[in-house]
């Protein structure tokens, strides 16, 4: 039996990855008896994840960083040094004693990058690709020195590995491709037949993420205060939270939209908003692949994207599986809404077909035969 570690600190719950991690993690256990897995619990960051067949490792047994909030880029990266600092024994020991086969690292991957480059070890490394690699000099910088010492880069999109392949910072051997494990196919079902709570009394558009400047819903507030015919018999509906939510409150109350543009915190539950909904508009500047994206093909809700690297592209290919636009370009945007609202019953259901079929690349089992086949 293989022993394979996982390696994923961090400090928000909601983040993408963190889903990611937590269904690759328990679809190895739940369809392979040919794995021994392990979760790192740095500090207390995955205390609530409980699953009898994953044995947790503590590296830090205070629990005082969890219960502190660390908010904003400074405070984030102050939180990401303190682990960094704090793991560094603690991870060197538990390498060279339990020896696992495999250490699979996610996020805040400094730390066992640097561990790996000034000490040998009998455990492979696999460096996971979280979401669009920033490629600023200290990075490339890091992973060509320490590439070598990594066996394996897993990439969630091809777009992501022709990058790395292109900029010769990995040999392209190492390079594979493992889709995000993101839909759970009977927790989506139940969800989304499940009422919604708020009364919302006209069709509405749908957005979904956290406000921050990634996902970019000032320029879909900014097209529809400039373009208000297209809310006359629908509203705008954006769902989340995050540092820039009192922002986006003011630049709504300015303009007078109220009515029209409503922000609702995160639910717990977005799988009935989005069956609920027109359409789900993304305008990220940057996915990798995109999460919200693929759960509303799945669910059965046609998509707007951006066209911002690396995911959605890739995804609904030349408007097969839904409808893209220009990232950050009113013109191209306002192009793909027509396209949807004109569009015949016939061609909408054969995108929505498509799209459905491409999120069952997404799923757990087919996440669990690509790795297992990479771990073997």
């Amino acid at each position: 039996m293989k022993k394979v570690f996982f390696w994923s600190p961090h400090i928000d719950s909601q983040v993408a990855t963190v889903k990611s991690v937590k269904n690759s993690i328990q679809s190895l256990i739940k369809y392979s008896k040919k794995f021994e897995v392990s979760l790192l619990n740095v500090f207390g960051e995955w205390d609530n994840f409980n699953n009898e067949k994953v044995l947790k490792v503590n590296l830090i047994k205070n629990r005082y960083l969890i219960k502190r909030k660390f908010k904003g880029f400074i405070n984030s990266r102050f939180l990401y040094l303190i682990i960094s600092l704090l793991s560094f024994i603690p991870l060197i020991r538990i390498l060279k004693k339990k020896k696992p086969d495999y250490l699979i690292v996610h996020l805040i991957t400094l730390l066992p990058l640097l561990i790996f480059l000034l000490k040998n070890f009998e455990t492979k490394l696999i460096l996971r690709i979280s979401g669009f690699p920033k490629l600023n000099f200290f990075r490339k910088f890091l992973w060509k020195i320490m590439s070598k010492k990594i066996s394996h880069i897993i990439c969630p999109t091809e777009e992501t590995k022709d990058r790395l392949n292109f900029l010769k910072i990995f040999e392209g051997e190492k390079l594979v491709v493992i889709q995000d494990p993101i839909i759970e196919l009977k927790d989506i079902n139940l969800k989304k037949t499940q009422p919604i709570s708020e009364k919302l009394d006209k069709p509405f558009f749908l957005s979904i993420g956290r406000f921050t400047k990634q996902k970019n819903h000032l320029f879909t507030i900014n097209f529809f205060a400039k373009n208000l015919h297209y809310l006359d018999d629908c509203q705008f509906v954006i769902v989340g939270d995050g540092e820039l939510v009192d922002f986006y409150k003011k630049k709504i109350n300015e303009n007078n939209l109220s009515d029209k543009i409503k922000i609702l915190n995160f639910k717990k539950n977005i799988f009935n908003y989005i069956k609920n909904a027109k359409c789900i508009i993304s305008s990220s500047l940057w996915e990798d692949p995109g999460f919200v994206m693929v759960e509303a093909a799945f669910v059965g809700t046609p998509v707007i994207s951006s066209d911002c690297p690396s995911g959605p592209k890739e995804f609904i290919g030349n408007h097969k599986n839904g409808f893209i636009y220009k990232s950050n370009n009113e013109e191209s945007f306002e192009e793909c809404l027509k396209n949807f609202l004109n569009i015949s019953k016939e061609d909408l259901s054969l995108k929505v077909l498509n799209a459905k079929k491409r999120s069952k690349l997404f799923t757990p089992f087919y996440n669990y035969k690509k790795l297992s086949y990479l771990l073997n």
